[in-house]
């Protein structure tokens, strides 16, 4: 079976994520015996030579792409990375409003780039239960079309160990956070402001936004003495696993995650994770982790007190490695894209 994988163009740029789900994911179904090849914009395809095209995120920026690969009369599976606050009947109202408009001034949503996605595919794949009920209620969606892929992490984080991040930097038991810094969405600034005020060590990975945003989480950084800022470090690096290990919590304010990769990496590592209660992040994380209210100051800094105080167990990251490796959602996607194609022979 030969598949292509698709994104966003500014995929690479921005990192973060979705980058790590597709190139992940490609390397376990290649494993498998799949052919997945990156999509490459600049190249000319045969397209029968292809299964089908999977595309990763269903917004503004992979919107043409869907539109274009359809139009050619490929086999499309979306996995759209969706998420609202919102209840879904909400969604399906402003979507039916954002629709009308459009045919009367051209005027766009998110939510309307993603219903159309959503619509053209001949599979949509989400990562968790909620994901699902919000695409199948807000974007009347049929549910034959629907069908749930986790999310994953691949198994070497088990094996991390926090020497060399100690070696580097003289830290343990710190409380870390990994993923980019300006982001609103990432819910920053009330952490930094928790942390600035306290003993506690922070640690913080990724790159620096050069947004109004970042500037405040930089400059509030830049005058702590107990928080540490460490350049953006690749997905593979020896040093991002070991700052995992060293971690007491690795905590995720975000106002959602669907479920935060990096906490999953982080649980696998052996940290104890403190993380947003929205987006799907319970189903992956059960009773394993401690839920923090985004928009409450107090609830972040109250969840991320109790989560110091929790003695480590192997708890959380024993469920990870039983249920959200890789190679185990590529076993799951393998057999997805087999029932679709054997669908569309029938």
């Amino acid at each position: 079976m030969r598949v292509i994988f698709g994104s966003f163009s500014a995929i690479t740029v921005l990192r973060g994520g979705v980058e790590v789900q597709v190139r992940s994911l490609a390397r376990a179904l290649r494993e498998l015996g799949v052919e997945v090849e990156l999509f490459d914009p600049w190249k000319r395809y045969d397209w029968r030579q292809f299964a089908l095209f999977h595309i990763f995120g269903a917004h503004l920026g992979t919107y043409h792409l869907g539109r274009a690969v359809k139009s050619l009369g490929v086999k499309m599976v979306v996995t759209p990375v969706f998420y609202s606050r919102h209840k879904p009947g909400k969604v399906r109202i402003a979507s039916a409003i954002a629709a009308i408009l459009r045919k009367r001034g051209g005027y766009w949503t998110e939510h309307l780039f993603c219903k159309e996605l959503c619509a053209m595919a001949d599979m949509v794949l989400a990562n968790t239960d909620q994901e699902l009920k919000m695409i199948a209620t807000a974007f009347d969606i049929p549910n034959e079309k629907l069908a749930k892929v986790p999310n994953g992490v691949e198994e070497r984080f088990y094996h991390s160990t926090p020497d060399l991040f100690i070696k580097q930097y003289g830290l343990k038991d710190f409380v870390l956070y990994v993923g980019h810094i300006g982001m609103g969405r990432k819910n920053l600034l009330p952490l930094l402001q928790i942390l600035k005020k306290t003993p506690v060590q922070g640690v913080l990975i990724g790159p620096v936004i050069n947004t109004e945003y970042g500037r405040k989480c930089l400059k509030i950084i830049n005058s702590s003495t107990n928080l540490r800022l460490i350049p953006d470090l690749a997905p593979d690096s020896p040093l991002l696993e070991s700052a995992y290990a060293a971690c007491d919590t690795f905590i995720l304010p975000s106002l959602y995650e669907t479920p935060g990769l990096s906490a999953l990496e982080a649980g696998l590592a052996g940290a104890k994770v403190c993380i947003t209660r929205y987006g799907g992040t319970e189903e992956y994380f059960g009773e394993y982790a401690t839920y923090l209210e985004p928009r409450s100051e107090a609830s972040i800094e109250k969840a991320l007190q109790e989560s110091l105080i929790k003695p480590k167990t192997n708890h959380l990251k024993e469920h990870i490695r039983a249920n959200y490796l890789w190679q185990n959602c590529a076993n799951i996607l393998l057999k997805k894209y087999q029932d679709l194609l054997q669908l569309s022979v029938l």
